[in-house]
């Protein structure tokens, strides 16, 4: 972001930091080491469509962790009858 400050008659740009982002979107290898499984079975689950991906580029893809979560949640099997 940028703030521009008029001194004078002549404008002076500066750079204002921000804070820091909290980190978002993860890697292939950070949501496998999250979840403890290797990249592979990531690639699987990926070609499975069991988790959502962002594509950013061709080689470029990103995961939110809630979202994976959320969606690895579908196949969650419960114990069939089970006591409460």
């Amino acid at each position: 972001m940028y703030q521009s400050n008029e001194v004078r008659g002549a404008s002076k740009t500066s750079v204002v930091e921000l804070a820091p982002v909290a980190k978002h979107l993860i890697s292939k290898r950070e949501l496998a080491a999250i979840l403890g499984v290797s990249e592979r079975t990531i690639e699987n689950w990926l070609a499975e469509k069991r988790i959502p991906r962002l594509q950013l580029s061709a080689r470029l893809q990103r995961f939110s962790l809630p979202k994976v979560l959320n969606a690895l949640g579908r196949y969650e099997i419960r114990e069939v009858g089970a006591r409460r």
